[in-house]
């Protein structure tokens, strides 16, 4: 991939958006104003994604040792 930090980006703002209207959604049967715990949620979310994304992205393999 040419711009891990980009797709990495990417892949948490749409966590952030899902996690963040899923909580929101789910939490307004019991909270009246949800969206006070949707959004932290979203945004934890959200940052968790871009580092596990860039994590996986950037990952780089060791040389295998096997004679081929």
């Amino acid at each position: 991939m040419r711009h891990p930090l980009f797709a990495s980006f990417a892949v948490g703002v749409v966590a952030a958006l899902v996690v963040g209207i899923a909580v929101t959604e789910v939490a307004s049967r019991w909270i009246f104003f949800s969206l006070f715990v949707g959004i932290p949620a979203g945004i934890v979310a959200g940052v968790l994604a871009v580092a596990v994304t860039y994590a996986v992205l950037t990952r780089r393999r060791a040389p295998s040792n096997s004679p081929e």
